[in-house]
């Protein structure tokens, strides 16, 4: 119903468009056509008033007087039954009229004193005025006459047709426009409805390059991105409870065991519990922390610090736990790097970043820290020879709780929230992050941050 409403309305729109610049156009038309016709026929009448001047100026010349006008014949000029001819002499005395269409000079009786004259003009023997032409119309009406008013009534219809035919065409052709343009609409409404009822798997289909096919587009990608992000969550919400409940487990049953004698409470079963409970407390204020960071309730000021101070404090914090895991660690850090950040902030990131280098790097790998000026950012990139991003999981890997091998990452106590807590600390400083493929091997990630002279 809403569908054939549209289309109603647009066709509708359509034709009173039509309607509209017909009538405009008629307006202009007539009231141009009426004047320029008008003078097209002010301008034959005067002609002919040239003519008639033009004829007498020879019937006097040779007769030397006008007491031959009366032999004069003027029907060859075409004035028709709407005018009249009069010769006036020098003195404007009336000397002859015509009273018919057969163009015979009448020198008695009185003309037709509602006469109007139209045109008129000076008849001339060798140089001297003899005597004036005058056109006059002899019927009420104007300057047009019944011939006149016949062809423009025939004019004035043909242009009501052309109009008429317009506005058919505009109506038929709002019809075939609006149906083209419903029918896209259509779909994406359909497609709406039966996501708003469940169906996700419900697409318009639609492609092309025009606007309509790229709205259809757009709301298949937008609907692509829901589905993904519904299965995200999903897969959150059973990572989540699947890190609370390893250690739940494991502290249940350790506890259940000591209470049936089965296993004896002593300082190895309580420092499982205690391992159990500080990752249960780890695991929540990781989350928690994320989630200040991105709703912005975590404080961060911003003030102007040398990013080697946070750089090199990183480093040296993560330097023991490479050495126990016999990485070979590489640093160059340019010093002199003013940029507005948080110092605890940035070296949290950076942290994390040598942090998974070391976890995802076999044993004896490679780590490269670098920090560096590049034009108006200040570049830290955290390289390392391990296991590195596959190409589709780059999009990914700084969502929560990802991980490049779960299985391992559990084993060795990461949750997947590191990297997220990376993106959240740049973004917060309007920098970027992200990873690459390293020249060592593995993975490259590289945060960039403007340099604090460019930021003010």
């Amino acid at each position: 119903m809403r569908r054939k409403d549209l289309t109603f309305r647009l066709a509708l729109a359509f034709a009173f468009v039509a309607i509209a610049t017909a009538a405009i156009s008629a307006i202009v038309i007539t009231v141009t056509w009426q004047r320029q016709f008008e003078v097209y026929v002010q301008r034959g009448v005067q002609e002919r008033a040239d003519a008639v001047a033009e004829v007498f100026s020879e019937a006097y010349g040779e007769a030397g007087s006008w007491d031959s006008v009366a032999f004069v014949n003027i029907a060859h000029l075409g004035l028709t039954g709407d005018y009249s001819v009069q010769v006036l002499d020098a003195d404007g005395d009336l000397v002859a009229y015509t009273q018919d269409r057969m163009g015979r000079m009448m020198t008695g009786g009185t003309p037709a004193d509602n006469a109007e004259v139209t045109a008129r003009a000076d008849i001339v023997v060798d140089g001297e005025v003899v005597g004036e032409a005058l056109v006059v119309r002899i019927t009420p009406g104007g300057l047009l006459t019944e011939r006149d008013v016949w062809f423009r009534a025939a004019s004035l219809r043909g242009l009501a047709l052309a109009a008429f035919i317009a506005v058919a065409l505009a109506s038929l052709a709002g019809v075939l426009f609006s149906r083209g343009i419903v029918r896209p609409i259509a779909a994406v409404t359909r497609a709406a409805e039966a996501l708003r009822h469940g169906d996700r798997s419900a697409r318009t289909g639609m492609t092309g390059g025009d606007p309509i096919a790229d709205l259809g587009a757009t709301f298949d990608e937008m609907a692509d991105a829901v589905e993904a992000e519904r299965a995200f969550e999903q897969q959150l919400t059973a990572d989540v409870a699947h890190e609370l409940r390893t250690p739940l487990q494991a502290i249940q049953a350790t506890v259940e065991a000591m209470q049936d004698g089965v296993l004896p409470t002593d300082e190895e079963r309580l420092a499982l519990i205690h391992d159990e409970t500080v990752r249960l407390g780890r695991l929540t204020g990781s989350i928690l922390e994320l989630s200040r960071l991105e709703n912005g309730s975590a404080p961060m000021p911003l003030v102007p610090i040398d990013l080697a101070e946070p750089v090199t404090a990183a480093l040296e914090t993560s330097r023991a736990l490479m050495e126990s895991t016999g990485h070979t660690l590489e640093d160059a850090v340019e010093r002199g790097i003013v940029v507005m950040g948080n110092a605890d902030r940035l070296r949290q990131a950076v942290g994390n970043l040598l942090s998974n280098a070391a976890r995802y790097t076999p044993e004896g790998g490679s780590v490269r820290l670098r920090l560096l000026r590049d034009g108006d950012e200040a570049v830290i990139e955290v390289a390392d020879s391990g296991i590195g991003v596959a190409d589709e999981d780059r999009e990914r890997v700084f969502t929560r709780f990802w991980r490049a091998d779960p299985a391992r990452a559990r084993t060795s106590g990461g949750l997947g929230i590191g990297l997220a807590v990376v993106r959240e600390v740049v973004d917060r400083h309007g920098g970027r992050v992200g990873v690459h493929r390293s020249d060592l091997g593995g993975a490259s990630f590289v945060i960039r941050i403007p340099v604090a002279q460019d930021r003010r």
